[in-house]
């Protein structure tokens, strides 16, 4: 794929974060009875939006690239999975009615949404492009791509077999652990992890549309693996 066509399909990670929020959304409100829990809902999905055009702006205008020293693509985890995890805990009637939507969903619709990290093979693309450093190919995308082609197979053997608890609970623990390859984005850039220089470096991590990945997509990927931990360790 030339570099023209692969750059005109940067906004597939916009769609990648807006159909995890509808998806994790659907989850949340099918068949729901608590009172109030809608309103919870559109809350939460109204502060991500808000979030997300917030994080395109600011990238835009180099924010996250000013601003690496101070860790800025970890801004996001904080804002969407630290909020969210708090919003559900501790908004009235949230946790009731988000335990009552774990319930409900299937272990093998909380497998399938991970299917969509095949996405991470874009960072391979941009590698190839001499646009990120091996290091970070290593330690970010590589793990995060094996780790979408391991959801397809589990969402396959759900649909005929019974997976034990323990090995579930393993899988998505694994799942969010993975995500901590992306402390290697700070390894060639300005920051308290930075280790080496390299060229290219990792600098386009923290421009748009890429930078959308830690401040928003891979979040939501985790809240989703918390969501299907609280199914699995009921």
């Amino acid at each position: 794929m030339n570099k023209a066509k692969y750059e005109s399909l940067r906004p597939l990670i916009v769609l990648l974060g807006l159909t995890e929020l509808a998806w994790l959304s659907y989850w949340l409100l099918r068949h729901q009875p608590v009172a109030n829990f809608v309103v919870v809902v559109v809350g939460w999905v109204s502060v991500m939006l808000i979030w997300m055009a917030w994080v395109i702006h600011a990238g835009k205008n180099g924010f996250y690239l000013k601003h690496t020293r101070w860790l800025s693509n970890f801004i996001g985890v904080n804002i969407v999975f630290v909020f969210g995890v708090v919003w559900f805990k501790c908004v009235p009637s949230a946790w009731q009615g988000m335990t009552h939507a774990a319930e409900l969903t299937t272990l093998q619709e909380l497998a399938s949404i991970h299917i969509l990290r095949i996405l991470a093979v874009g960072t391979i693309i941009k590698y190839l492009q001499k646009q990120l450093p091996l290091h970070f190919l290593l330690l970010g995308s590589m793990p995060d791509l094996l780790f979408a082609i391991s959801a397809v197979v589990i969402t396959v053997l759900l649909g005929e077999h019974t997976l034990s608890r323990e090995f579930l609970i393993a899988w998505h623990t694994t799942g969010m652990i993975v995500f901590l390859g992306a402390l290697s984005m700070f390894f060639s850039v300005p920051s308290p992890f930075y280790l080496w220089r390299t060229v290219p470096d990792a600098s386009i991590a923290f421009k748009f549309p890429m930078l959308l990945a830690p401040n928003f997509t891979v979040p939501l990927f985790m809240l989703a693996h918390a969501f299907a931990l609280v199914k699995l360790m009921a």
